[in-house]
């Protein structure tokens, strides 16, 4: 395998056989966890994909068995609203990418994911998944809402019925109910993960390129208008759902928090009305 760029919170290298760019979260002492960094180094290398047509296939994983926690559950406290919604727009804005370049993506959630890793989720052509991994769209349980497109592009991909309960209750999601809800296509065990992702590699690098690439383009397109129209919903509920700042109430291992009331939300909609607006402050480790 050659060994690509030089990134900080990635590690990237292609096979030659399949024309496989593979693509690792490398974030193990924060449970790669997406932050700007990240993301800005996940947006440059899809750049750099998009006149890559000779490339057949990225395939993403993870420097640990759990795929990502997303949020940086540490940073919570710290974070602003405009942290929040630079983080969740720029994700949005990838996810949106990646349903658009010419390569098929495959994303290996391992043993299970969360909150805006779940989400990152979405833009893969195909995910595959440990038997033991479980799922998790729980931002709900951390004051915020799925902005990125956990609540428009999930239900364009599995049945509303699906993505109501799992964004709603935020329960975790196992393996079974993933494949049957089509959110992932296969699911595998320690011995035959490397032969599963083998046989798939090989078989998306025997198609016919061209006409792979159009089929990508046709399937994305069928989804576009509505996708398109969920982005500009996620952003308007997005803010609205930040008045509270509630995430900044809330740990992971914490059962007592104090979320804001339902019935305080007019008032602490027209108290941000005349609110000083915060300077972003960068989240540095």
């Amino acid at each position: 395998m050659q060994t690509l760029f030089n990134y900080t919170t990635i590690s990237t290298r292609l096979e030659k056989s399949t024309r496989t760019l593979f693509v690792t979260l490398n974030r193990p002492d924060w449970n790669n966890a997406f932050r700007l960094e990240m993301l800005f180094e996940l947006e440059s290398l899809f750049a750099w994909c998009t006149s890559k047509v000779e490339i057949n296939s990225i395939f993403i994983d993870s420097s640990t068995p759990f795929f990502s926690t997303g949020l940086e559950y540490e940073t919570l406290s710290v974070m602003t609203s405009q942290n929040l919604d630079k983080i969740n727009s720029k994700l949005q804005k990838i996810i949106f990418a990646m349903m658009q370049l010419p390569q098929t993506i495959i994303v290996d959630l391992g043993e299970g994911s969360e909150t805006l890793a779940s989400e990152f989720a979405l833009g893969a052509d195909i995910r595959i998944a440990s038997e033991d991994s479980k799922i998790k769209f729980n931002h709900c349980h951390f004051g915020m809402v799925p902005a990125a497109g956990g609540m428009s592009m999930l239900s364009t991909l599995v049945s509303p019925s699906f993505s109501r309960n799992w964004v709603l209750s935020g329960k975790a999601i196992d393996s079974k109910v993933l494949a049957e809800s089509g959110f992932v296509a296969h699911t595998y065990d320690s011995e035959s993960r490397s032969e599963i992702v083998r046989d798939l590699l090989t078989h998306i690098s025997n198609v016919a390129p061209v006409q792979r690439i159009q089929a990508k383009l046709g399937l994305f397109e069928t989804l576009r208008s509505q996708l398109e129209n969920g982005i500009v919903m996620d952003k308007k509920i997005a803010k609205a759902s930040m008045v509270s700042e509630d995430w900044k109430t809330r740990k992971p291992q914490e059962k007592d928090f104090n979320f804001m009331p339902a019935k305080s939300m007019s008032y602490a909609v027209k108290l941000s009305l005349i609110k000083t607006e915060e300077n972003p402050k960068n989240l540095e480790h």
